[in-house]
């Protein structure tokens, strides 16, 4: 078989773990490949672009800045992707780029492996940053009976809002990210998701009271999108309530063995995938536990 040839694209982008995960799929399969890191600036897609045509890239993976800006540049776009308004993995086949957006079908991916569903759930998101806007809209099209948003700043949830509602039809709650108003959120929710940076490794603020978790009733899943370090407070604190738990790993891992799906035109069994990548990225330099 061909060598084949993927790259993940971003600025910056030595931080990627975006190897460690392809290249375990790749080693598994028993395929010949090269995966590169490329650092592209904003700006310079289309240098990279021809780059690709010209040296039989099959395919790669974006990351910031790119998700929005290779749209234009695109032959096609996967009806996900388009409700985003991201793409973060390209197919390269007869000449053609096609665009594909896997991360909120990670999310998803994550929350099933739980055993837990998004459909007729109650959703409560803290924060409004971009991977918010994809996992929200992702909610609504599974079918989540509501979504509420909170976050520090109160713009930046309308906007987020407005997105929503321009896209899906669909309106959500939002509010300021504040006790009171976690608290009455919080109040018949099924699902929390984390998308702030709160508790992260490397970030000096976390949440300083976690009694609105005393509000969550029992059989509630915490969420956390963050996966440095793999226990957040936020994960201690609703372990230690009896709830069940999990944190960005999920989400990361799924969204890329979901784009080698696409690359390889195949149907993958993740489970045996997603351990061994677990395994190497609680080893991988550039993360500490």
């Amino acid at each position: 078989m061909q060598k084949i040839r993927l790259d993940v694209v971003g600025d910056p982008i030595g931080h990627s773990k975006s190897p460690v995960i392809h290249e375990t799929v790749l080693d598994g399969l028993g395929l010949d490949y090269e995966y590169r890191k490329v650092r592209i600036e904003k700006g310079h897609l289309p240098e990279y672009l021809d780059e690709v045509r010209k040296k039989g890239i099959d395919g790669f993976n974006l990351t910031m800045p790119h998700k929005q800006d290779i749209l234009p540049y695109l032959d096609f776009i996967d009806e996900e992707a388009l409700v985003f308004d991201a793409v973060n993995t390209v197919k390269v086949k007869d000449g053609k780029l096609l665009g594909y957006n896997t991360d909120g079908r990670g999310c998803v991916w994550a929350i099933e492996e739980k055993g837990y569903t998004c459909k007729g759930k109650n959703i409560v998101i803290f924060g409004a940053g971009g991977v918010v806007s994809t996992v929200a809209l992702k909610m609504v099209l599974e079918e989540a009976s509501s979504i509420t948003v909170l976050n520090r700043t109160l713009a930046s949830a309308e906007t987020l809002a407005k997105n929503v509602l321009d896209r899906t039809g669909t309106k959500i709650n939002i509010g300021e990210l504040t006790i009171a108003n976690m608290k009455a959120a919080l109040t018949g929710c099924d699902i929390l998701i984390n998308g702030t940076p709160l508790g992260m490794e490397g970030i000096d603020s976390d949440f300083e009271d976690f009694s609105f978790l005393d509000e969550l009733k029992g059989g509630a899943l915490v969420y956390d999108l963050i996966y440095n370090p793999p226990m957040t407070n936020l994960l201690k604190e609703s372990q230690r309530r009896g709830f069940e738990v999990v944190n960005g790993f999920g989400m990361l891992i799924y969204q890329g063995l979901l784009a080698d799906e696409v690359f390889l035109d195949r149907k993958l069994s993740f489970a045996p995938f997603k351990e061994k990548i677990e395994k190497k990225l609680k080893n991988f330099k550039n993360f500490k536990k």
